[in-house]
């Protein structure tokens, strides 16, 4: 998670319209955290590029859902995530925040805990 941690401490370019910096973060962040759970999860899903956010779900091995969002990239940017019932439940458990300043260790460490 090193080149996502990296590009989430540079400053986005604001834009109406998604720019290339943001597609490369999206990029970036969708492989290197869905490589860094595949020792855990059964399945991994990241929304399509939106808007200088991204979230999706995925699915431990042993059943848990988890939502996770992270914010406009432009301005606060904070991780949030929480237990799903599907990969359709956007409204799940309770809210949950990661730092992202060591995003990759924080996330491995949640999720370790949930199993």
């Amino acid at each position: 998670m090193e080149k996502t941690e990296n590009m989430l401490k540079q400053t986005f370019e604001s834009s109406s319209s998604r720019t290339p910096q943001y597609l490369d973060f999206h990029r970036t962040f969708k492989r290197e955290v869905k490589n860094l759970l595949k020792p855990y999860i059964n399945r991994f899903e990241v929304f399509k590029p939106n808007h200088f956010d991204a979230g999706g779900f995925f699915e431990l091995k042993n059943g848990k859902i988890f939502y996770f969002s992270l914010s406009d990239l432009r301005w606060d940017k904070t991780f949030l995530i929480r237990t799903a019932k599907d990969f359709k439940d956007y409204t799940g458990g309770s809210n949950q925040y990661l730092d992202i300043d060591d995003l990759g260790n924080n996330l491995l460490s949640f999720v370790e805990r949930e199993i």
